[in-house]
């Protein structure tokens, strides 16, 4: 089992609920296994199977194009 960790700089998070919504739809994703946000940081982690999904998949997620902006940290 593959799995890769992408750490992810998040911008547009003012609270946690913020945070949670992001990791929720980010978990929807098939291949993502882990998902850690936190918005007082303006980061987060998520860990996927390179097989099933991809860094690009997960940076072009929907959740990124309603108020949240994403890049590799």
């Amino acid at each position: 089992m593959n799995e890769t960790r992408l750490v992810l700089k998040i911008e547009g998070m003012d609270c946690d609920g913020c945070a949670q919504a992001i990791g929720r739809s980010l978990k929807r994703i098939h291949g993502v296994r882990d998902v850690q946000i936190d918005w007082q940081s303006g980061g987060g982690e998520v860990s996927f199977d390179p097989a099933l999904t991809s860094e690009e998949a997960i940076l072009e997620s929907p959740v990124f194009g309603s108020g949240y902006q994403a890049s590799v940290a």
